[in-house]
Order: C-alpha cells, then sequence, then structure tokens
C-alpha cells in the first residue's frame, strides 16, 4: 500500500527480521476499519528489492527507504514497530521527530538499551545468538544458524518443526538477518535521544519471551520516563502472530490516548 498526500493520517507498521508485512495480518484486520495503515516490506524481506551493498548497511538505509515511501505526507503518523522493525521505528523517530507522532515497540531489538541500563549480562546473551549465527554461516552451515536463531527467539525445537518450505524461505533471508544484527548492535544514538521519546512511547512485551528480551524492554521503560508498557500474558516473541487482538486493543488504546491529548 503507497501512502499519498491525501492520506495523511495513518500508521505505519514495520515488521521484524526473517518475516515481511505479513505478520501484521491479524492486527491490520483489527484496526484497518480506524485506521490507515501502511505495512512495507523492509530492505530484502517480501516484495522489497534487496540491499544493494553500495555502501555500509545501517539502519539508516531502511529509514531511507521508508521516507520515500510517506515523503509527501506532512503531517505526523504514528508507528509500530516489531523487533528489528522496533529499532528501524527508533531510528525513523529520531530522525523525524516532528513527524512521528508516536511509537509502540514491540520487543525492539534496541540492544545498546541493555548497555545503558547497566544490563551487562542480557547484552552479552544476544551478543552470544549473533556470534553463534555469524559463526555459522561464515563455515557455511546455514541450517545451523537458521536453527539457533529461530529457536532462541521462539523456542527449542521450531526450527525443525517447520515445514521444509518455509526453512528454505528462511534460509534466503540468512545474509539479511546478518545486515539485522550488525545496523541493530551499531545503533547507538545515546541515552539522551531515548529520553525524548519516552512519552509518545508504549513498550510492549510477551511473559514467555526470552528472559534478555523481556530486561530489555522493562530496562528501556526506566530510560524513556513517561514511556507506557504493555505485558500480554501468554506470549512469545511471537506476539504480533499468536496475540494480534490483545496486541491490536493495546496499539489502539496508545493511539487513542496520544488523540486524546492533542485534543486538549
Amino acid at each position: 500500500m503507497q501512502a499519498t498526500c491525501e492520506e495523511t493520517e495513518f500508521v505505519l507498521l514495520l515488521h521484524g527480521s526473517a518475516g515481511t508485512s505479513s505478520i501484521w495480518r491479524g492486527v491490520r484486520d483489527a484496526l484497518s476499519p480506524v485506521y490507515r495503515l501502511l505495512s512495507p516490506d523492509l530492505i530484502g524481506y517480501g516484495r522489497a528489492a534487496p540491499w544493494s551493498g553500495a555502501s555500509a548497511f545501517s539502519l539508516a538505509e531502511e529509514v531511507r527507504r521508508i521516507d520515500e515511501r510517506v515523503l509527501c505526507c506532512e503531517q505526523a503518523f504514528d508507528v509500530v514497530g516489531y523487533s528489528y522493525g522496533g529499532a528501524v521505528a527508533i531510528a525513523l523517530a529520531l530522525a523525524n521527530p516532528a513527524r512521528v507522532r508516536t511509537l509502540t515497540l514491540i520487543e525492539p531489538v534496541f540492544f545498546c538499551g541493555l548497555r545503558y541500563a547497566g544490563e551487562q549480562r542480557a547484552f552479552e546473551s544476544f551478543e552470544g545468538v549473533r556470534n553463534r549465527f555469524e559463526d555459522a554461516l561464515r563455515r557455511g552451515e546455514t541450517d545451523s544458524a537458521m536453527r539457533d536463531f529461530i529457536d532462541f527467539w521462539t523456542g527449542a525445537g521450531a526450527w525443525d518443526g517447520m515445514s521444509d518450505e518455509l526453512r528454505r524461505s528462511m534460509r534466503s533471508m540468512a545474509g539479511k538477518i546478518q545486515l539485522d544484527w550488525q545496523a541493530s548492535f551499531e545503533f547507538d544514538p545515546g541515552p539522551a535521544a531515548l529520553r525524548m521519546l519516552g512519552e509518545r512511547t508504549l513498550l510492549v512485551r510477551g511473559d514467555r519471551s526470552p528472559e534478555p528480551m523481556r530486561r530489555l524492554v522493562d530496562a528501556l521503560h526506566i530510560l524513556m520516563p513517561g514511556s507506557g508498557r504493555g505485558v500480554i500474558g501468554g506470549a512469545n516473541h511471537l506476539l504480533p502472530l499468536t496475540h494480534a487482538t490483545q496486541l491490536s486493543a493495546l496499539v489502539a488504546a496508545h493511539l487513542h490516548a496520544a488523540s486524546e491529548r492533542t485534543l486538549r
């Protein structure tokens, strides 16, 4: 869906690594009667063009591609970012502070938040997952890399439980996932920049997500004064897929509250 100048009030939905905009299907069904929604595929996923490799990759490249989609729309818009898309959402908001009205960050992989909060053990847990992933790719062991990656985020045995077709699709994403890891770890705007986004931000996590991610979301809630926090019971990192109804309710409440503040 391409935003136009006539459709300036919309919610931007940004998916995570190893996925596409299709992850928002349930959220779109819940929110589309009220909001205009734009859910692009990020670089190298779905129908989006792959990364050209012409320069060093960073979150700024994702932001540039998104800006091209919404450049003609001058009014403020809301951003919902999941996992890697959550890190992209933060970068987008810092690059466009006057245009991003609200942020909803669903388990964002903003790893520097753990360092700001002194959560070194959780930070090193994520580093370990990244290092194992990259080491396996260097050895040419794509299946091993993807198995460890998928099982970390969604539970032991998840990779082996996938269909052959889905595993083939996931293997094709391994190179971009590696870039996502690198860009997410390198993104370090500083705690002061993060604090500026607090009052417009809702943080969401599952109560069964990996412990380092639970710690990250809780740390960000403290680092972003005025932010809200929602915890969805029974959910792990796949919560946009498995708990779309509960997630949509949290997003809608956050957007409604922001609208009420604007009208006062």
